[in-house]
């Protein structure tokens, strides 16, 4: 009897294991990233570096990519441009730099801008970094060797530059931290980082005492730190997301290691405009990312210095604008301004709840007024509190609030809303949504939307609300409650939100989303659709599953009439204010659906056993060892392969 229950117990663990596996390495989206090209013959030109470097380093080198007519002027040693370092992770190469070099010198000839950057590169012999800790301190003592060199062949520059900018792929971001716990190394010599699937909070796996010894120095560096000797330094961190993994994006986070707005936290699958999750080796020629970050370097450049700003508070508007908030226009550095409305361009009054706006094309440009007071009553209640606007306007003054005076028929000048607005999936559909309760407005009393004529495929959608009936609280069944409930609660789940009133806007507070170790799945169907409706390439509804203490937000776009799908699930777990020892917010999880009103819905969570399983990369540090376990209970007992 024993031999038949050893086997059933190995059977059951293993098949576990393995079918967690598989849904960590087979349940994502496909790879959505662009390929970037070049368009002329790259070439990585070697940097001559000191003879006594040369000799410390034999291993290592020192380049600076260029291409066609740009290569051939970097071969002549004179240097006027911005410099950027590239470092590469474990068992990474020099020639990882190509994407970022060749964008950013493409985009700076396309805007036709008086600066550029220069893209040098450290060839670190692709040692495997990861695996062998006795390499970091040999690695980051030659990357600071290359800053300094860097900084010596501008000497004779017009508009020599104090800093180098880092750009850090895996364990590459960790050695540009490690340079500021080197004691000959200056810190001012280096204000921005910016890091692509870096494991800061610790090593994937801690495979010698070296590594450890590594993580234990910078880490402690940077939070002792963070506010004295590191305060001019602004840090971007970017996790690959569900595709990554070899680096959960739990381990890029930089709470408690540089504080907000100073550090940036997020995953590809959060950035604006790029809501792709790449795997570890794709994080460094995405093109939607690589785009995001040339498109932050340029806007961190002073115009006068024609060198990254020593304005901290700049740098980090420009991050937050590029990598979490992106209102769907160019940054601009200015607060909000207000506006000189044209009184020669009609003006028109709607006080409909919901009201909706779908033209071909704009003959003539027009202001559509929405009153906003907070003093909308009926039966003693108030109506509504809140309201969200989504629309494709790209105009940089789309959206305002006014206010309208006793006697007025319209206003006269507004404040600009438009740095509120945040975008939404797909890319090219250029929807952004506002959400804005009425409180925030202030003495305004009025919401203005400007519609531009000549625009093509406008859509405008305006839903007006009540903040209590939109955002809902759901407590998660937990896995007793699953079991207790199954099969219905994997299959079907609970139909318990049903969306019947033409409603753009509603949030579902997901109480209990606490552990990575648990993942949900949420389906909303459409229901009853207006069959003659024709949709547009881009119509449709967005899920997003907003993680607030680690912007690891995902994203679903869903046609006009598709169901569409998201899973539920963390990267980085809740922690409670007691132990917040990282200083996240704490915050619930909730999901936000934005939703098309031409159709009815119904959403419905359920339980993802498979997803659950497929949680297992965060115990991908514990499976490196195995351990016999004996179990023993009522005279029988079994061996079972257990992870540790």
């Amino acid at each position: 009897m024993a031999l038949p229950m050893k086997v059933v117990f190995a059977c059951i663990a293993t098949s576990l294991l393995v079918g967690g596996i598989l849904d960590c390495i087979t349940n994502f989206e496909e790879n959505g990233c662009e390929m970037t090209w070049m368009w002329e013959n790259p070439k990585w030109l070697d940097v001559p570096l000191d003879a006594t470097v040369k000799r410390l380093y034999p291993w290592y080198s020192l380049h600076v990519y260029g291409e066609g007519e740009y290569a051939h002027e970097l071969s002549k040693k004179k240097f006027s441009g911005i410099p950027v370092l590239f470092i590469p992770g474990n068992a990474g190469s020099h020639k990882q730099v190509r994407s970022l070099g060749s964008v950013s010198l493409r985009m700076t000839r396309k805007l036709g801008l008086n600066f550029h950057f220069n893209y040098f590169v450290v060839n670190l012999n692709e040692e495997f970094a990861a695996l062998y800790g006795a390499v970091l301190q040999r690695q980051t003592e030659f990357v600071h060797a290359c800053v300094k060199k860097i900084l010596s062949l501008y000497k004779s520059s017009k508009n020599p530059p104090s800093s180098v900018i880092l750009i850090g792929h895996s364990m590459g971001g960790m050695l540009a931290r490690a340079l500021f716990t080197l004691p000959h190394f200056d810190p001012q010599t280096v204000h921005t980082i910016i890091t692509q699937a870096t494991p800061h909070q610790a090593p994937v796996a801690t495979v010698d005492s070296v590594i450890d010894r590594f993580y234990q120095r910078v880490n402690d560096n940077w939070y002792h730190n963070s506010n004295t000797t590191l305060a001019h330094v602004t840090m971007v961190s970017t996790g690959g997301g569900y595709r990554d993994f070899q680096v959960r994006s739990g381990l890029t986070t930089l709470g408690g290691i540089l504080p907000e707005p100073r550090g940036i936290s997020t995953t590809t699958m959060s950035v604006p405009l790029a809501w792709v999750s790449t795997d570890h080796l794709c994080s460094v020629w995405c093109r939607q990312m690589v785009l995001a970050t040339v498109r932050a370097l340029l806007d961190i450049v002073d115009r006068k210095t024609l060198q990254p700003t020593t304005d901290v508070e700049q740098r980090v508007r420009a991050f937050h604008h590029h990598f979490l908030n992106n209102n769907g226009l160019p940054f601009s550095s200015e607060d909000s301004k207000h506006i000189k409305l044209d009184n020669k361009v009609p003006w028109e009054m709607r006080t409909e709840r919901i009201w909706r706006l779908n033209e071909k094309k704009v003959s003539k440009s027009r202001y559509i007024a929405f009153p906003v007071t907070s003093t909308t009553f009926i039966d003693g209640e108030q109506v509504t509190d809140s309201l969200t606007i989504i629309s494709n306007i790209t105009h940089k003054d789309w959206v305002c609030a006014c206010r309208l005076e006793d006697g007025e028929d319209r206003c006269t000048d507004c404040l600009s809303l438009t740095a509120e607005a945040r975008l939404l999936p797909p890319r090219y559909s250029h929807r952004k949504f506002l959400r804005m309760d009425v409180e925030d407005l202030g003495r305004n009393t009025h919401i203005v939307l400007f519609v531009p004529g000549g625009s093509r495929n406008v859509e405008i959608l305006v839903d007006k609300y009540h903040m209590d009936n939109r955002h809902l609280v759901y407590e998660l069944p937990g896995v007793y409650d699953t079991i207790i409930s199954f099969p219905i609660s994997v299959m079907d789940g609970t139909a318990m939100l049903h969306i019947n009133n033409q409603s753009v806007f509603y949030s579902l507070h997901l109480a209990g989303l606490a552990s990575p170790l648990t993942a949900y799945t949420a389906i909303v169907s459409p229901q009853r659709c207006d069959n003659r409706h024709e949709p547009g390439l881009y119509e449709g509804s967005v899920m997003t599953l907003s993680v607030p203490w680690s912007h690891e937000n995902t994203y679903q776009f869903f046609r006009y009439g598709e169901k569409g799908t998201l899973p539920i699930k963390l990267q980085t777990p809740r922690l409670l204010p007691a132990d917040n020892y990282l200083g996240y917010e704490h915050s619930e999880a909730h999901l936000e659906m934005y939703l098309h009103p031409g159709c009815h819905y119904q959403l419905r969570l359920l339980m993802s056993p498979s997803g659950s399983l497929g949680q297992v990369r965060f115990l991908v540090v514990v499976i490196m060892g195995f351990k016999v376990l004996e179990v023993r209970d009522y005279g029988w007992h079994a061996w079972l392969l257990f992870a540790f």
